[in-house]
Formats: C-alpha cells, sequence, structure tokens
C-alpha cells in the first residue's frame, strides 16, 4: 500500500512539474501594446499636488517639479489637480 501511495505521489509530482515547465510557452499575451504608451490628454502638473511625501522621496523627486500626467477629467475648466 505504501508503494502505491509513493507511486501516485512521484506522478502527481511528475506531471504537475512537467505541466509549469510549459507555462512559458502557452502563456502568449496576445494584447500587450507593440508601440510606446503615450499619455492621451496630457497636462503639466507640480509633482507635490499628485504624489505624497514618501513617494516624492522614493522617486527623488521635489514638490515643485512638474509631471506630466494623463487628464482624465471632464471637458471644460480644471480648478485643481488633488489626490
Amino acid at each position: 500500500m505504501k508503494n502505491i501511495a509513493t507511486l501516485i505521489g512521484a506522478l502527481v509530482l511528475a506531471t504537475g512539474a512537467a505541466q509549469a515547465s510549459g507555462l512559458n510557452l502557452t502563456n502568449d499575451h496576445n494584447d500587450m501594446p507593440t508601440a510606446p504608451v503615450t499619455a492621451q490628454n496630457p497636462v503639466q502638473v507640480k509633482a507635490g499636488h499628485v504624489l505624497s511625501g514618501k513617494e516624492l522621496a522614493r522617486r527623488g523627486l521635489d514638490a515643485d517639479a512638474n509631471l506630466t500626467v494623463s487628464d482624465f477629467s471632464a471637458p471644460g475648466s480644471r480648478s485643481t489637480y488633488t489626490r
């Protein structure tokens, strides 16, 4: 009985490893863009308005640095850019 359990366990491990080895071949990303991604409605904002202090420190940016971001707001005048 122990031999059968060992044989089944080895078979399960072998088939799992064989299946996992082919994952890179079967997981094609056909929907990935082939050209560089660009902002659709770019606007310039101060980094301090859209990033927290921790994010500014991590990126090594000053709060007065200009960043280009995409504008997803409705058409018309905009008063502020806040998180």
